[in-house]
């Protein structure tokens, strides 16, 4: 079993108009993590301090018009923002201009820089977005996985775990009191989500064969992890509290022992 917990989080406020400098890549690589530090950045996408129409110049022609596609506005501008942002982030990590960082997609989905034949990534990198908050997670060091969720009621979230988790983990959760168990459903998506998203196979990691704790009020913790969960066991996962109203999760290497916190203002 691993124990990790919930990370003591102090967010510095990163002004947006600082963002701007790494546009054409001038900015250097003042905030690229240390091999042993993972950078966490809540960026708001509802009302973005940066205009729209600029974060939506930086986007590829493939990510245009996968924008255009979205048929609610809101979406919209969710997805540019939490992109745009994504860009301007990773220049100012030393990635390169804004506008001409180009991703690769691996066999199961997962977005990573491309980098010259034959070396390793320069930055590795997650994105997640719920709500009107997405989350960036940067690292130097190795794969990594974060999620945000917005704890938001629907009907029958005790069904969906049911088909979701594995029988021991919706057990624990259906044996929390009532007014903790819809938080306590959130909790363990977000744990389970980061750690298939930092192994980089996402959904063909069976959720089944592995646990994680469903207690919000309790550290996050991979209890069990087996047969083609197994490479789960690499990493650690750690809570923090981002926003009021959401769960956020991040998944590293063992390695990692530092963090930091940045919300884009």
């Amino acid at each position: 079993m691993t124990q990790t917990g919930t990370l003591p989080t102090i967010f510095e406020d990163f002004p947006a108009r600082n963002l701007l400098k790494a546009e054409t890549g001038d900015a250097g690589d003042l905030l690229r993590p240390y091999l042993d530090e993972v950078h966490l950045w809540l960026m708001p996408t509802d009302l973005p301090p940066i205009p729209l129409e600029h974060l939506a110049s930086l986007l590829s022609p493939a990510e245009t018009a996968r924008a255009n596609r979205f048929h609610f506005p809101l979406h919209r501008t969710r997805y540019i923002a939490a992109h745009g942002f994504l860009r301007l982030v990773l220049s100012t990590c030393g990635a390169g201009n804004a506008r001409d960082l180009e991703f690769v997609t691996g066999p199961q989905g997962k977005p990573s820089l491309l980098s010259p034949a034959g070396s390793a990534p320069l930055l590795h990198f997650n994105l997640s977005h719920s709500g009107a908050w997405a989350l960036l997670a940067t690292a130097t060091s190795g794969d990594i996985g974060a999620d945000i969720e917005e704890i938001r009621a629907f009907d029958d979230f005790q069904s969906m775990a049911r088909n979701t988790f594995s029988p021991p983990e919706t057990a624990n959760l259906l044996s929390l009191p009532l007014d903790r168990q819809l938080d306590g459903f959130f909790a363990c998506w977000a744990r389970k989500e980061a750690l298939i998203k930092a192994d980089g196979r996402g959904l063909g990691v069976p959720l089944d064969h592995f646990e994680v704790n469903v207690d919000p009020c309790q550290p996050a913790c991979l209890h069990r992890a087996e047969e083609d969960a197994a490479q789960l066991q690499k990493f650690e996962i750690h809570d923090f509290p981002a926003i009021q109203g959401y769960r956020a999760t991040a998944a590293v290497p063992k390695e990692i022992c530092r963090f930091r916190f940045f919300r884009i203002t």
